[in-house]
């Protein structure tokens, strides 16, 4: 049986002890590196001159990415162990298979034999997994940075087709659909521990001089509300159908920060979605708030939020005092609806009005006043 030295790392979203051999680093074959010089420079001779830059470009990448293929695969292979037994913490897990698995790189997908283990009726280890940090049993650390960030700024199957032109990894979209559920559900099971690490982290700039707090909410149609059924039982009742009907409250929350010239030089955001009220956002925008004041208690504070009621009750009575703004957007967009209540709606003398106030909304000191005026 093979003893493990424990070292805890968050696996699926949860502390685990992984387990590392004592043993000597073994050393990774040269022998990807070696095969990419030789096609390389087969390549370089069979195309001289080159007369079609794009394919010969996409060539070498694809080489290039083979390379890296081969070589991460041999490095996850050389995590693995292949014993009847390990103890891991003093509890012991028998080997009961080995067999190959596929797991997605930041370069591409890799196929890799790894080891499975298991004491008694609980779920297989895999130390391969563990030692790497494998994150839902599928994408390595770097590709589920890079998955994380392109399914958090469009759908998965833009995503997909974004990394399919760039040439890199190409998981399919039901992969990176399935992914921010999947860390959704371990996030949410933990996130007070998550949050306090985020929290931890936050650096002030050494010559922030203004925090700035800002939250805001949108009502989103969802797959599963029931919109038609809800509507159709509200009309039977002899209620409204009109408004948000089936939808659900996503919101998002920021502290930036700003210098003496009012130049912004960082900024955090956070969101959520489905909540009502924005609840546990604002526990979290509050501590990080906190959290910057410690660091920094000179700060002065500005807060920023549209007209909505919710919001300045969280703002003017939860947070410690400070300067309140109304944002430009939504400010400038009751101007908009005010000169078309006055002059006809998207009129000509309507726009001129609002080019002409938005300006002195936003560029002249007493701006606000003049408007109200």
């Amino acid at each position: 049986m093979m003893l493990i030295a424990p070292n805890t790392l968050p696996v699926r979203g949860r502390p685990m002890e992984v387990c590392q051999l004592r043993t000597e680093a073994a050393t990774i074959s040269c022998d990807a590196i070696q095969r990419l010089g030789d096609q390389l420079q087969a390549l370089r001779e069979s195309g001289n001159p080159i007369r079609h830059f794009e394919g010969f470009e996409q060539t070498v990448n694809a080489l290039f990415n083979q390379a890296q293929q081969d070589f991460l695969a041999e490095a996850l292979a050389e995590l693995d162990i292949d014993t009847p037994a390990i103890e891991v913490s003093g509890i012991t897990y028998k080997q009961v298979l080995r067999s190959y698995k596929t797991y997605q790189t930041a370069v591409g997908s890799v196929r890799v034999m790894r080891t499975l283990y298991r004491n008694g009726k609980e779920p297989c280890i895999v130390p391969m997994e563990l030692k790497a940090g494998i994150v839902e049993g599928f994408w390595t650390p770097r590709a589920a940075k890079q998955a994380a960030w392109v399914v958090a700024q469009m759908s998965p199957g833009e995503a997909k087709s974004l990394l399919d032109l760039m040439g890199g990894m190409s998981p399919s979209e039901s992969s990176l659909a399935r992914f921010p559920r999947q860390f959704n559900t371990q996030w949410e099971q933990h996130r007070e521990p998550f949050e306090e690490m985020l929290i931890e982290k936050l650096n002030v700039p050494t010559n922030a001089v203004t925090v700035a707090a800002s939250l805001d909410g949108v009502m989103l149609p969802m797959k599963d509300g029931k919109r038609v059924e809800k509507r159709a039982r509200s009309a039977s009742e002899g209620k409204r159908t009109q408004g948000p009907t089936g939808c659900k409250e996503a919101s998002c929350g920021t502290l930036s920060f700003y210098d003496q010239q009012g130049e912004r030089l960082s900024t955090v955001r956070i969101g959520r979605m489905p909540e009502t009220k924005k609840l546990t956002l604002k526990q979290s925008l509050s501590a990080l708030l906190q959290e910057a004041l410690r660091q920094k208690p000179q700060l002065s504070l500005v807060k920023v939020a549209d007209g909505a009621k919710d919001n300045w009750s969280y703002l003017s009575q939860e947070l410690p005092a400070g300067v309140e703004v109304i944002d430009y957007y939504h400010a400038a967009d009751h101007l908009k609806k005010a000169f078309d209540q006055a002059y006809g709606e998207n009129s000509i003398k309507s726009k001129e009005k609002f080019v002409t106030y938005r300006h002195v909304l936003k560029e002249e000191l007493d701006g606000v006043e003049r408007i109200i005026k």
